[in-house]
C-alpha cells in the first residue's frame, strides 16, 4: 500500500511540475521581435528648442529620437534617448555662433553615423566645422556627444545621448 502511495505522490509531483513549465528555452525571448524599425523623421521644433536652447533661434529641423543601448529583455528602468538631429539656424543666430567661438575642420568621415533617414536632409557640399566650447554648450549637462556646423547653409547637426 505504502509503495502505491508513493507512486501516487511521485506521479502528481510530476504532473504539477509539468503544469510549471512552458517548455521554452530560458535564452530565447517569447513573442518579442528582434528587429527594430527606425524612429520616424520629426519636424516639430519644440522638443529640441527645449532640450537645447544655445542653439539659439532656427527655421527649421528634421530629427529622430531613440531609445539607447541594449535590449535589458523587460527590465524596467531609466532608458537613454539618443537624439539625431538637422537644424538649420536662422541668418543672424548662424552669424553670432560663427563669431562666437573658435571653428576647426570636422573629422574625416564624420557624418558616417547619420542615420539613412536623416540623410535626404544633409546639404550637400558643405564645409562642416567643430568648436568644443559650442559643442558644449549647445549639449548643456543633459546631453553627452557630437555638433558639428556647416557654415554655408547654417545647418546643425546633434548626435547627442541624455546622461
Amino acid at each position: 500500500m505504502a509503495d502505491i502511495r508513493a507512486g501516487l505522490l511521485a506521479t502528481a509531483l510530476v504532473l504539477a511540475l509539468a503544469g510549471c513549465s512552458d517548455n521554452a528555452p530560458d535564452d530565447e525571448p517569447t513573442g518579442r521581435t528582434t528587429s527594430v524599425s527606425p524612429a520616424p523623421v520629426r519636424t516639430d521644433r519644440d522638443p529640441i528648442a527645449k532640450r537645447f536652447p544655445r542653439l539659439g533661434e532656427f527655421v527649421e529641423t528634421h530629427w529622430q529620437a531613440s531609445a539607447a543601448g541594449a535590449d535589458t529583455r523587460g527590465v524596467t528602468g531609466p532608458t537613454d534617448t539618443r537624439i539625431e538631429a538637422l537644424v538649420v539656424l536662422r541668418p543672424d543666430t548662424l552669424a553670432t555662433i560663427i563669431k562666437g567661438y573658435e571653428w576647426q575642420p570636422a573629422p574625416p568621415n564624420w557624418d558616417a553615423p547619420l542615420s539613412a533617414e536623416l540623410r535626404p536632409f544633409l546639404p550637400t557640399g558643405g564645409t562642416w566645422q567643430v568648436s568644443e566650447q559650442f559643442a558644449k554648450d549647445v549639449r548643456t549637462a543633459q546631453y553627452n556627444g557630437t555638433v558639428y556646423l556647416d557654415a554655408g547653409s547654417g545647418t546643425v547637426f546633434l548626435r547627442v545621448i541624455d546622461s
